[in-house]
């Protein structure tokens, strides 16, 4: 199909363990889950992609790591800190705040997209 007529909508989710959403910054997990939405209640894991940021601390790390994740237009995440949340807004991506599993938050986000 066209990508035109039909662009995927891809989840990026901050995650050590596949299930439950990294508790403490973005840049700072192992791995981004990358899903995709199936449709209005399905979402597939479609990648698991290692973060190689997950242990430095440079100037602009937010857009370091958005480099990794960038098709994502969502982004799933606990914490994001204020100047990354700012960058990644400016960049078009959508961010949901929230802890927990990583399932029923997939779940929660559905209603609103």
């Amino acid at each position: 199909m066209n990508n035109c007529t039909r662009n995927p909508l891809y989840i990026a989710i901050p995650s050590n363990d596949g299930k439950t959403i990294f508790s403490k910054m973005l840049g700072m997990a192992k791995y981004f889950y990358i899903y995709k939405k199936i449709d209005a209640r399905q979402f597939k894991l479609v990648e698991k992609r290692d973060n190689p940021y997950e242990k430095t601390m440079q100037h602009l790390k937010t857009l370091d790591v958005y480099s990794v994740i960038s098709e994502c237009k969502i982004i799933l995440a606990a914490h994001i800190g204020k100047k990354g949340i700012e960058r990644l807004q400016d960049k078009g991506v959508k961010l949901y705040l929230m802890k927990g599993y990583i399932r029923e938050a997939l779940n929660s986000i559905n209603h609103s997209e």
